[in-house]
């Protein structure tokens, strides 16, 4: 009993080292009253887009498990779209924290801080546990769990907090061994309960559980005693505790399977995969070591250069702990992977890996984009070898050298993952910025909320920050919302893109009257652009009715009423369908439908280079006998518009970009004409005159049914005036 009171009283003093060493690392943030980190630099509207989308995740996940556990999947943005969470994570495994946090405090805020103290105390906790029982070394445990979990990547991936939730990966390996060591059938319910819990707390994270503990439990099925002796019972016993694990996870994984079936969540490719891959060589660099972390990398480095010295002398190498050589098989796996699909050896020869093996057979596998983040499990793996290798170079020293090297290793870890604060931005949950939040919540009643401006293209990196911050805000009354941001927006989100930016003119606004509950327009002018503005000033509007005004803030409620009964078909999804909206095919238009012009687009003749989109009114005809469907959910088939840019004689075709359909409002009748827009962003590519193509296209045909060029200069000055050439 003495033993293991003391073992308790060991866990839960490391346990408290970091937790209390969490504020410190966090020390510009966490302590703050009104602050979320903010990553600065060129893509830091990018990353901090994706924070707010994870305080939105963690917060709706523990309001609706507490008012409604029946709507978790449907978040309230992109409303009235179903199963909005499957665009993303949905960290499940850490409700016991968030959930009666946000309940006690109402704040999204508080619910992170406490999320991230959680994260970062329970994985050292994990990694501290599977150490001490391999090594009985509590000081080389605590060095192993802080460098598992005070991590510079650890520290800099707030933004993915998802990443941070890595507790049950080490406890998983140790009820694999526990098994082995005893056969006990809780160290079989242990390891399945991690498996689901780390799947639950990172899809990422899970995948990669699933995909290395099997090579785990061979290598450790080996040598579990020290001998080479395979016992085949316990192994089958813990691979049918991983099918128990995946059959558990179904309930959770069927709604990300069936948005990948209906296209939201896409099968990427092996072009995009490479992209983000890691190459092999990395793991020498000082990159590998912001990973990983200096510690653990510095002592599994001098540790192998021991062992090869050792060799080379012909000297006995020290007996290692048994789990060694099953760590380093899954940090050789895990290395691979992080490889991508294949390996590039010169030319146009590549070496395929083993990535590609479970792209074609595990299910799911396909919709990982960033193998890179196999590095995560080549850390974990260290961080678990520098303790094994710590407790081996401490086995005859005397105790207070096993304290004082345990206590230095730990300072120096939590040291280097954060040797200098964290930058910090206001999260606009406080003061005068959140009265018109607060008015929405004090509202009777049901209805939606869109806020303006939002996002003007798919590749809209401001109007996504603008995004994700209405959706943190939608915290402080969550009443569903259209705008939204995630990584795989519902197939309809194009669809009220297109509506949203043709704000407050009626036919935009019935388009969105008519497919969801909309009540209320926020319309922050401030953050209006001027072309933007300019839509805003003529008040009244058709159908809005200001009701509201905060500051700069104004509020609109909706009075149109709803004409078509379109709602029903965003709900339910249909996308089989192969009609437009309003009853039109979408197949492909024959040749006797395809006469159409351009009749003018209002260019600008000077674009500055600078990365904001700028409206630019397109109208065009309909000179067939055909309807054009053009008003639908999916855009395959619709009629709508692009463009591309042409570079100056002699500049490189790199300048072309891939541009999104920018839909029209309504299906284009026989003989009739269509206002349309295009988000015009400036080609990436040197100054000077280029030429602006405009086209009138069927989606997924390759012939455009209609061109138009104007002569913009791309910076610089307008070296003539504009030359037009419609087709």
């Amino acid at each position: 009993m003495t033993a293991r009171r003391g073992r308790v009283a060991s866990a839960i003093g490391a346990l408290a080292v970091y937790a209390a060493a969490v504020p410190w690392v966090f020390r510009s943030w966490f302590l703050a009253s009104d602050g979320v980190p903010h990553a600065p630099g060129p893509l830091g509207a990018l990353i901090d887009a994706d924070l707010n989308l994870n305080i939105w995740i963690l917060g709706w996940i523990a309001h609706a498990m507490v008012v409604d556990p029946t709507q978790w999947l449907d978040g309230n943005i992109f409303h009235p779209a179903p199963n909005t969470i499957a665009g993303s994570e949905n960290m499940l495994a850490h409700l016991p924290f968030t959930a009666p946090t946000l309940a006690w405090t109402g704040s999204a805020l508080t619910m992170l801080k406490v999320y991230v103290l959680e994260s970062f105390a329970l994985s050292g906790l994990g990694m501290f546990l599977y150490v001490r029982h391999h090594t009985k070394n509590g000081w080389a445990a605590l060095a192993a769990g802080a460098a598992y979990t005070f991590t510079g990547f650890r520290v800099e991936t707030i933004p993915q907090p998802q990443y941070l939730g890595m507790a049950f990966l080490p406890l998983a390996l140790l009820s694999v061994d526990r098994h082995l060591e005893d056969g006990r059938f809780r160290w079989l319910l242990g390891f399945a309960a991690a498996l689901v819990l780390q799947a639950l707390s990172c899809v990422y994270i899970g995948f990669f559980t699933f995909l290395l503990c099997p090579l785990y439990v061979l290598a450790r099925g080996l040598h579990a005693d020290g001998r080479a002796v395979f016992d085949l019972r316990p192994v089958l016993k813990l691979g049918l505790a991983m099918i128990t694990a995946a059959i558990l996870l179904l309930p959770a994984a069927l709604p990300y399977l069936g948005a990948r079936s209906e296209g939201m969540i896409p099968t990427h490719d092996f072009a995009l995969i490479r992209t983000a891959a890691w190459s092999p060589v990395l793991f020498f660099s000082r990159e590998f070591i912001w990973r990983a972390g200096l510690v653990p990398v510095v002592v599994v480095a001098i540790d192998l250069v021991q062992r090869a010295w050792r060799r080379w002398r012909l000297q006995a190498a020290d007996p290692t702990p048994s789990p060694t050589t099953a760590l380093w098989l899954v940090a050789v796996a895990a290395a691979l992977l992080a490889a991508g699909p294949d390996l590039s050896l010169g030319g146009d020869r590549l070496l395929p890996l083993p990535y590609r093996l479970a792209y074609q057979w595990v299910p799911g596998f396909a919709s990982i984009r960033v193998p890179i983040r196999f590095v995560i499990m080549v850390a974990a793996a260290f961080a678990a070898l520098a303790g094994l290798t710590l407790a081996r170079w401490l086995r005859d020293r005397p105790v207070p050298i096993h304290a004082g090297t345990g206590i230095a290793l730990t300072a120096l870890a939590i040291w280097a993952a954060a040797p200098r604060p964290h930058a910090v931005m206001p999260s606009g949950l406080s003061g005068s910025q959140t009265a018109v939040y607060r008015w929405l919540a004090d509202q009777p009643g049901p209805g939606a909320v869109l806020e303006i401006p939002g996002q003007s293209t798919e590749q809209d990196v401001i109007g996504n920050l603008r995004n994700s911050r209405y959706m943190v805000a939608s915290t402080l009354h969550w009443r569903p919302l259209l705008n939204g941001y995630t990584a795989y927006p519902p197939t309809s989100a194009g669809f009220f893109s297109a509506a949203i930016r043709d704000l407050p003119e009626r036919a935009a606004l019935a388009n969105l009257v008519d497919t969801s509950d909309l009540r209320w327009i926020v319309v922050h002018r401030d953050d209006l652009q001027p072309h933007e503005a300019a839509r805003w000033t003529a008040e009244p509007f058709a159908g809005l009715e200001r009701v509201a005004r905060f500051g700069a803030d104004d509020v609109f409620e909706v009075r149109l009423p709803r004409e078509r009964p379109w709602r029903k078909t965003v709900v339910e999804r249909m996308r089989g369908t192969m009609d437009s909206l309003e009853g039109t095919p979408r197949d492909p238009l024959p040749a006797r439908c395809r006469r159409a012009r351009i009749l003018d687009v209002d260019s600008p003749r000077r674009l500055p280079r600078i990365p904001l989109a700028r409206r630019v009114a397109v109208r065009v005809s309909n000179d067939s006998t055909c309807t054009w469907p053009a008003n639908g959910l999916v855009s395959a088939g619709l009629v709508g518009l692009d463009y591309r840019w042409i570079p100056p004689q002699g500049m490189p075709e790199a300048g072309l970009q891939d541009i999104p359909l920018f839909r029209l409002l309504a299906d284009v009748a026989p003989g009739r004409e269509a206002e349309g827009a295009i988000m015009l962003s400036p080609p990436r590519g040197d100054p000077g005159p280029w030429t602006l193509e405009v086209r009138l296209v069927q989606e997924g045909e390759d012939e455009p049914l209609a061109v138009a060029r104007r002569t913009v200069q791309v910076g610089g000055r307008v070296p003539h005036p504009p030359q037009n050439q419609p087709q």
